[in-house]
């Protein structure tokens, strides 16, 4: 076979696990990780069982890759917020609410029904083992490339980011179950008070000097 025949089924190969990832995402974050369906999976992406099974072993490795993504996603969104925040584009207000904002999306409760649902798949949580791991340390780096601790330990600034994570993911979950704007303000109060008064925003990154005053949110 010469290039130009190779490069079409490239493309098509491509475009075939393009569509397959993108159903599976949204069916994550409409339905949930206990109500997908294969079957909507390839209605909704317009592919064929054979041409599933011939890209993904398994419906599980599927999952898994679009989970990825979905975690890809969610990381691209809280750093674009910590980018606002040192460019000042964003104050420490304006940086957890946004931050606040992404936790309550569909995307990332989504995450957090797979995260749940995968602790009685086995297979599932093997494969997506390394996503999540990647995705607890661009926590960090989220928290950690967007604000100093001065004269805090590196073990203790760990444990200090690891604890707001954590109180955010639990605002998450608690807001899911319905919540009030009263609720919100309270913990973007509690936030500030207790993880970011003393935390000092860093520098901007090079690449954004130049927006350091445009846009800002206060």
């Amino acid at each position: 076979m010469d290039k130009d025949q190779a490069t079409p089924r490239i493309r098509d190969a491509d475009r075939t696990i393009g569509l397959l990832k993108q159903a599976t995402k949204a069916q994550l974050i409409g339905r949930g990780f206990a109500s997908l369906s294969i079957q909507s999976i390839l209605e909704d992406a317009g592919v064929s069982k054979g041409a599933l099974f011939h890209h993904f072993p398994s419906k599980d490795h599927l999952v898994a890759v679009a989970f990825e993504d979905v975690l890809i996603e969610l990381a691209q969104r809280l750093d674009e917020a910590g980018r606002d925040l040192r460019a000042g584009r964003l104050t420490k207000q304006g940086f957890i609410e946004k931050a606040t904002a992404i936790v309550e999306s569909d995307v990332f409760v989504g995450c957090m029904e797979i995260a749940l649902g995968v602790r009685t798949a086995y297979a599932l949580g093997d494969l997506i083992t390394d996503a999540v791991a990647n995705w607890r340390e661009s926590f960090f780096r989220f928290w950690d490339d967007s604000f100093e601790l001065p004269d805090r330990s590196p073990e203790e600034v760990r444990t200090h980011w690891a604890l707001a994570s954590n109180t955010l993911r639990g605002h998450a979950f608690s807001f899911a179950f319905g919540g009030s704007e009263e609720a919100r303000e309270r913990h973007v109060r509690g936030f500030l008070e207790y993880f970011l008064a003393g935390a000092r925003v860093r520098p901007p990154d090079p690449t954004n000097v130049t927006s350091i005053n445009s846009g800002r949110t206060l």
